[in-house]
C-alpha cells in the first residue's frame, strides 16, 4: 500500500475486555431502542452472524467533526445554478449537495476486522430545495485503488472526482439506503468495472423499496458497517439490512453484449471473492443534504 500507516489495534487485555463487555450490555439495550426509533445508538451492536463470529474490541477512531484536515471531500463538477456547501461545526459534518454527487473520505486507512457506526439525517429544513431529495445515504469502506492504494484520496478527471462512475474501478465495499424517488437499498462488492467495462460483481438488492430500510426525512438514523474476515453486514437502526458469509448464496450482476443488466446466483467464497482486509471509509451521496455525527470505528475480535 502507500505511505499512510493503517490504523489497527495492538490487542485487547483481559481487563479491557471486561469493561468492554459491560459497555456492550448497555449497547444492546440501546440497540432495541434504536430499532423502535426511541434513541440514537452510540455503541456498535453485535447482531445476526456477528453473534458467533466476533466481539467488539477497542475504539480505533472517533470524531466530533472538528477535524476537517482529516477529510478529503470530492464534489462532482456539474452544470447547475445550485451551490454545494461543506461545513464542519456543532459536532457535525454537514454536506449540502444539490444536483451533484459527493464522496467524503476519512484520510486514515484501517486494517483488519472493523465496525463503523454513525448517525445521519436528511434535515426537513432543506428537503424542498432545488436539487435536493432525502435520499442516498451511501457508504464505502475498506476501499483502495487497485493500482495505487491511496489514490482514492486524489481527484483526477477520470477517477474519484465526485461523479459516481469515477469510483467503479476501485476495490472495496458499498452499501446504500434510498428515499424519495430512489428507493434502492443495496450492497455491492467493487470493482464494478475493469478497463472501463462492466465485470461480474456482488450486487445484492433484495430489500429495495422496503419501508423499514428507507430514509425518513428529519429522523436521525444509525448506520453500522461490518467487515470481519470476509463476513459483511449492513445495519440500519438496529436492523440487519444485508449480511453474508462464506457459503451463502449471493447475487452477481453483469451486463450482456447488448448492455442489458444480467443477474445470477452464486455461492460466496473467499477464493472467488477475496476479502478486502484494509482500505478507506467514505460517506457517499448525490443530490441530497446529509448531516453526520457520532462517527466511531472499532476493532472487531474474531471468535
Amino acid at each position: 500500500m502507500g505511505n499512510r500507516k493503517p490504523v489497527r489495534s495492538g490487542g485487547v487485555t483481559g481487563f479491557s475486555m471486561f469493561c468492554i463487555a459491560w459497555s456492550r450490555r448497555f449497547a444492546c439495550l440501546a440497540g432495541g431502542l434504536v430499532a423502535m426509533g426511541v434513541c440514537e445508538a452510540s455503541e456498535p451492536l453485535v447482531l445476526g452472524y456477528g453473534k458467533e463470529a466476533f466481539t467488539v474490541g477497542n475504539e480505533l477512531y472517533a470524531t466530533e467533526f472538528a477535524d476537517p484536515e482529516n477529510w478529503v471531500v470530492q464534489v462532482a463538477d456539474v452544470d447547475s445554478p445550485t451551490k454545494e456547501r461543506v461545513t464542519f461545526e456543532a459536532g457535525m459534518l454537514d454536506l449540502y449537495m444539490p444536483d451533484r454527487g459527493c464522496t467524503a473520505w476519512l484520510n486514515k486507512p484501517f486494517k483488519g476486522p472493523i465496525t463503523i457506526v454513525y448517525n445521519v439525517r436528511c434535515p426537513l429544513e432543506t428537503e424542498k430545495d432545488d436539487g435536493i431529495l432525502a435520499t442516498d445515504i451511501n457508504n464505502f469502506w475498506h476501499c483502495s485503488d487497485p493500482r495505487n492504494f491511496d489514490a482514492v484520496l486524489t481527484t483526477t478527471q477520470t477517477h474519484y472526482h465526485g461523479g459516481f462512475l469515477g469510483y467503479h474501478e476501485m476495490r472495496g465495499y458499498y452499501a446504500c439506503t434510498g428515499g424519495g424517488r430512489n428507493r434502492t437499498t443495496r450492497f455491492r462488492r467493487y470493482p464494478r468495472w475493469k478497463d472501463g467495462k462492466d465485470i461480474p460483481h456482488i450486487a445484492v438488492n433484495a430489500n429495495d423499496g422496503k419501508k423499514e430500510f428507507l430514509i425518513e426525512p428529519g429522523t436521525w438514523h444509525t448506520i453500522q458497517l461490518v467487515y470481519c474476515d470476509g463476513l459483511l453486514q449492513y445495519i440500519k437502526d438496529g436492523l440487519v439490512v444485508y449480511e453474508f458469509k462464506e457459503g451463502d448464496a449471493i447475487t452477481v450482476e453483469t451486463r450482456d453484449k447488448d448492455n442489458r443488466r444480467q443477474k445470477h446466483e452464486e455461492t460466496y467464497t473467499l477464493d472467488k471473492f477475496p476479502a478486502y482486509d484494509e482500505g478507506y471509509f467514505g460517506f457517499r451521496m448525490v443530490g441530497s443534504h446529509h448531516q453526520y455525527k457520532n462517527l466511531k470505528i472499532y476493532e472487531l475480535v474474531p471468535e
